[in-house]
């Protein structure tokens, strides 16, 4: 019987490393975010989100997870940068159709309208000329600018569904 608690102690400690090795809730670049701050901290807000929803099971997330602190350190002060366990915060999750992880969000500067998905590449570089093409569209609507200036490479798209890779 000790020896079976052992194994479960263990293994309990080891899913926790794992977590705390997909994302540092420390880490000022990148938000941890949960079900109970999501409205207050992402709706709310006046400045525009890129959220990763993810699994601390998921391998393709643990691959994702060192060019997510990239591109936090590159977009810290100018897009905010989440991350939200859908395992754990399941409503938030369900509440824009995550169904494969990692899911990769852009919120606006209009938190009206719903997300973009993301559907680019999975290096830091594509994150963050992702956020940044995004937020000058923002911006540019904001000064009756019409239509695109050309800028940007996008890699997202409207639409609602899960993640792949």
């Amino acid at each position: 019987m000790v020896k079976l608690l052992s194994i479960v102690a263990a293994s309990v400690m080891l899913f926790a490393d794992m977590a705390a090795a997909l994302f540092d809730a420390s880490n000022k670049r990148v938000e941890y975010l949960t079900d109970a701050n999501f409205e207050e901290k992402v709706l709310k807000s006046d400045e525009a989100w890129i959220i990763k929803f993810y699994a601390p099971w998921c391998g393709h997330c643990k691959q994702l997870a060192p060019s997510w602190e990239k591109a936090g350190k590159a977009l810290k002060g100018v897009v905010r940068v989440g991350a939200i366990d859908v395992d754990e915060h399941k409503a938030t999750g369900g509440k824009y159709g995550v169904s494969g992880f990692p899911t990769i969000k852009y919120f606006g500067l209009n938190k009206k309208s719903s997300p973009s998905d993301y559907q680019g590449g999975r290096s830091a570089d594509a994150i963050v000329n992702y956020a940044l093409d995004e937020t000058a569209k923002a911006a540019r609507k904001r000064i009756g600018a019409k239509g695109d200036s050309g800028a940007g490479s996008g890699g997202g798209k409207k639409a609602g569904g899960g993640g792949g890779q």
